[in-house]
């Protein structure tokens, strides 16, 4: 296996609420029926889906491969029109993957890159972040407990700094790894030097905080800098909710939590190819839910956030 196939991502799904077609689900029995068959993105490209397509069909038999041409094929099939790579990779050969992540984006164009950092990476960190971001990366991605560092290790301190200064974000898990504990590198409390320090940097929690409802409201109130990513919190998947005690099973918790700190600060996720963005577009499709609390959370959140720019004209003129 290579390091191809370890590619996790941020799904963003951008949609004209007013004029544009997007599938509307009809659950009648054993099967899901399209309603609305054609979807358009915004660069016009149409997408068009067999009538005996069903969701309830598509439920995977294993994970995703995690390869860039699934990944592409993904967003065509979910009507995705951007897709952040948050990877990263054992520190000995992280700058080449940083490098290769960087390379991906700029042969997609619908890919949009973050790169990783470690402590214990060769050369100067700053230097390298300074490269990436010349090179067109747009945030970062760590992932302590795996990558085996605590967040706030005083080797990071100037490239903490250094986000600050310019607002660069920063993507951490928070908690468990697919329900194992490798370490408490990922808990809340070991995040919380950095969030504390650092409140001009714009920091995405991963998981909705690991599914803790009383973190996200405390965390939304004391911090605005601090942002909640959905993936596998908010799944669409059934195997996810029967596997993750972190899922929020109930959407209600879900429209609860968006109506108690704001949907400008949630971030669509999908943890592909843990997860699946397709089935977790068409749960926030289906909640109960205002147009506007959608759009923000499946797209125009992360073009804010990252500070992506696009081809188009104005996002908020399209939507």
């Amino acid at each position: 296996m290579t390091l191809l196939e370890f590619i996790c991502t941020f799904q963003m799904h951008k949609f004209n609420l007013a004029e544009r077609s997007y599938p509307v689900f009809n659950f009648a029995g054993k099967g899901v029926q399209f309603q609305t068959e054609t979807l358009f993105n915004l660069s016009g490209q149409t997408v068009q889906f067999d009538p005996a397509y069903s969701f309830h069909k598509m439920e995977p038999t294993h994970m995703g491969t995690g390869i860039i041409k699934e990944v592409v094929s993904n967003m065509q099939k979910g009507c995705i029109d951007y897709t952040i790579l948050a990877n990263f990779a054992p520190v000995k050969v992280l700058h080449q993957n940083n490098i290769w992540t960087i390379t991906m984006a700029k042969k997609h164009t619908q890919l949009v890159p973050l790169i990783s950092i470690h402590p214990e990476m060769e050369g100067n960190i700053l230097s390298h972040l300074k490269q990436y971001i010349a090179l067109g990366a747009k945030g970062i991605k760590i992932h302590p407990s795996v990558q085996g560092f605590l967040p706030n290790d005083y080797r990071l301190q100037s490239v903490y700094e250094y986000c600050n200064e310019i607002a660069f974000p920063i993507v951490f898990h928070c908690g468990l790894t697919s329900e194992v504990r490798i370490n408490n590198y990922s808990d809340l409390e070991m995040l919380m030097p950095v969030i504390d320090e650092y409140q001009n940097i714009p920091i995405i929690l991963g998981h909705m905080a690991e599914g803790k409802v009383g973190d996200v409201l405390w965390l939304s109130k004391v911090y605005r800098n601090v942002y909640f990513d959905t993936s596998i919190a908010i799944s669409g998947l059934l195997c996810i909710k029967r596997v993750h005690d972190d899922c929020w099973r109930d959407d209600n918790i879900v429209i609860d939590i968006i109506n108690k700190i704001g949907a400008n600060r949630i971030i669509f996720g999908s943890d592909y190819p843990f997860g699946c963005p397709i089935h977790d577009i068409k749960r926030f499709m289906d909640m109960s839910l205002i147009n506007e609390d959608k759009r923000l959370i499946l797209g125009d959140n992360s073009m804010r956030v990252f500070n992506i720019r696009t081809g188009h004209k104005d996002i908020s003129d399209t939507l």
